[in-house]
């Protein structure tokens, strides 16, 4: 057990061809970038079968998959333990089902900022205690570790006098991983693994190498038979979990991957711009109404698309460039311009 773009055929000058592709990445820089808790939420929430095959191997047996599972957000918020410092946690609680008829907790805690945190066991086990104390209910605790720090805590013990208590919890440090702890085919998070263990590299990786990186997981990813929910959660994390800092190396990643896979499956950029605003205002608590934040961004597009018709782009051109329907561009140019942001 492991614990203890395509564009017009017409020639277009370089600056013009890539002038609203580079809009769209400028307005996505200038966005607060998607928070890792909402990544790691949105995909354990998703693929937590996966987790378990992944993580308790086992002990796979003794689960009832087939009653599928429930996530206890009401439970757990009413356990919370809050850090005493800047770092950052995801925590799910979850109730599965065992083949004998009982239900039992499972526990994953997991440290997203990567700094030493030394009242780290004292918080497992707060969890613990609290669970036991409301709900009486035993659990199983996964503490997924991503910083790069060197510290492994796996226990938290205290005593005094004659009296001592050890509470010991599983563990799962990514900077102890190698490659070769992420080739199983079958299962996805061992792609979720492998790109969160590869930004512990990102200083060292230059935009090059992170494409090729990027690229090579998306064809990894392409060969899974799952549907299209399920890739475009994987994509997603792919693209996010660490960023391009150029911009036409960006665009170039997004382009083949939306190659690779259907339109229907892939979500182009300038929908990933809109959804990092709403995922940022919900877990960021980014002070701007998101009726706001949706008018100023159709209002910066029809600008776009207005600047494109002054420099003799078709509306089909325009509309390809950008991504976007003759419909939703003609809602835009409607737009008046008198709308308050």
């Amino acid at each position: 057990m492991r614990l203890a773009c395509t564009y017009s055929t017409r020639r277009k000058p370089k600056a013009l061809r890539y002038e609203s592709n580079n809009f769209m990445i400028s307005q996505k820089q200038k966005l607060v970038q998607t928070s890792r808790d909402a990544l790691w939420k949105g995909i354990i929430g998703e693929f937590f079968e996966f987790f378990l095959r992944y993580f308790y191997p086992d002990h796979l047996y003794l689960i009832d998959f087939s009653k599928g599972f429930q996530f206890l957000d009401k439970e757990l918020t009413e356990i919370q333990v809050k850090s005493k410092g800047n770092q950052r946690y995801v925590d799910v609680l979850v109730k599965v089902f065992l083949y004998d008829g009982s239900e039992e907790w499972i526990l994953f805690h997991i440290e997203v900022q990567g700094q030493d945190d030394p009242n780290f066991q004292e918080r497992m086990f707060i969890y613990f205690y609290r669970i036991f104390d409301k709900y009486r209910k035993r659990v199983a605790a996964l503490a997924i570790l991503t910083g790069d720090e060197a510290s492994h805590p796996k226990k938290y013990e205290t005593s005094f006098l004659d009296t001592k208590l050890t509470y010991e919890y599983g563990t799962y440090k990514l900077r102890e991983k190698t490659l070769a702890d992420f080739q199983d085919k079958d299962n996805p998070v061992s792609i979720i693994m492998e790109v969160a263990w590869q930004a512990l590299k990102r200083n060292k990786l230059d935009d090059s190498k992170l494409y090729d990186f990027k690229i090579n997981l998306v064809r990894r990813l392409k060969a899974l038979n799952y549907d299209s929910k399920r890739i475009r959660h994987l994509l997603n994390f792919i693209k996010r979990y660490s960023n391009f800092e150029n911009s036409e190396i960006s665009l170039k990643f997004e382009n083949e991957s939306h190659n690779m896979f259907n339109k229907e499956i892939t979500m182009g950029l300038e929908e990933a711009i809109w959804t990092d605003a709403k995922m940022q205002g919900k877990e960021e608590g980014i002070v701007i109404g998101m009726q706001q934040t949706e008018q100023k961004f159709d209002q910066e597009r029809k600008l776009t698309i207005l600047s494109l018709r002054e420099k003799s782009f078709s509306d089909e051109e325009i509309a390809e460039t950008m991504r976007i329907s003759i419909e939703e561009m003609n809602r835009l140019l409607a737009i008046s311009s008198s709308e308050k942001e």
